[in-house]
């Protein structure tokens, strides 16, 4: 892997920020059921030019737009005859831009997967219309990952990992393709300030319908100690609250003794002013920094994250991440 050594040596790795939000922010249009999965098809020049950005500011690893580009959520958009084509378009598209930018550093090309479905129109509910059966669901995900090994993807970032059922067949899936998995896990808190998959109903109920089903997601240190023990290569929290990835990152140091990573969102809901959220630039920076001092190894945004969040961690990171905490339990 392009990024062994430094993982090996305990360096700091710089990840991008968001890249769908970043996407529509600069112009390209969002479909109402998928989101950004079809911008590589409608947008390919934004999505470029998104990738050319976040590596003039530094990072190491680039996301290629395939969060929302498996089987079932490309058929809600009518794009599922083309799930080969836009994946790969995906992946093409952050490889010209590394070209462009920076061919001589060794960045690394991330697959995006995750255990998104197509939203309910005009909401970012999923639609269970959509959703398919789980033996569909395990099929699509060895298709999605096997298209993306094959597109050339250094290795696969598992986004948005929030409960049992589904993340276990996204990871089962993708370990058969012997690339580096780097987990993502997505955090809330719920009642009485557990803490627990990400739950859409706590995160952003002022964007889902009244009388969507919401029920409460898995205890997050059972999320933890299942998918850390598939040996992944990296695991993080990512796309949370800041209210919420402090704790979920100590609970993380408590049960895995390998590399941390931390991307969060940006925007979202705010559960403790009960309001929406946006955090600025140097807000941003300022979190990052914290968890790099104590022991995050990998670092960069999430949803809402744009180049200039991204600007302000570089400006503000540590040349090397502080110690981390020793694990009181489990999976290394």
């Amino acid at each position: 892997m392009i990024l062994s050594e430094k993982l090996d040596s305990g360096d700091l790795i710089l990840l991008d920020g968001g890249i769908g939000s970043e996407v529509e922010r600069l112009g390209g249009e969002m479909h109402i059921n998928a989101w950004c999965g079809v911008a590589n098809k409608t947008h390919p020049d934004t999505v470029r030019n998104v990738h050319e950005s976040y590596l003039k500011a530094g990072s190491d690893v680039i996301t290629a737009n395939t969060f929302a580009t498996c089987r079932h959520v490309l058929e809600a958009a009518g794009c599922g005859d083309e799930t080969v084509a836009i994946n790969r378009r995906a992946v093409e598209l952050a490889r010209e831009a590394l070209n462009i930018v920076a061919p001589d550093k060794p960045v690394a090309i991330a697959g995006s997967i995750s255990n998104h479905i197509a939203w309910v129109a005009g909401t970012v509910a999923g639609d269970p219309d959509t959703r398919p059966s789980p033996e569909r669901e395990a099929e699509n995900y060895r298709e999605w990952v096997d298209i993306l090994a094959e597109a050339g993807c250094d290795l696969l970032i598992l986004e948005m990992m929030q409960d049992l059922n589904h993340s276990t067949r996204l990871i089962e899936a993708a370990k058969r393709t012997g690339l580096p998995l780097w987990v993502g896990i997505s955090a809330s808190r719920g009642p009485n300030d557990q803490l627990i998959g990400w739950h859409m109903a706590s995160e952003e109920s002022y964007r889902i319908p009244d009388d969507f089903p919401q029920n409460l997601t898995d205890p997050l240190e059972e999320i933890i100690d299942t998918l850390t023990a598939y040996g992944p290569d990296v695991v993080g929290i990512m796309h949370s609250s800041f209210y919420s990835t402090t704790p979920a990152l100590e609970m993380l140091f408590d049960r895995w003794a390998g590399p941390v990573m931390a991307y969060p969102e940006a925007n979202g809901w705010d559960a403790v002013a009960s309001a929406p959220m946006s955090v600025t630039p140097e807000d941003f920076a300022e979190y990052c920094h914290q968890w790099v001092e104590k022991g995050v190894q990998i670092v960069g945004g999430c949803c809402g994250t744009t180049i200039h969040h991204i600007r302000a961690m570089v400006d503000q990171l540590p040349n090397r991440p502080g110690p981390r905490p020793e694990p009181k339990s489990v999976n290394a």
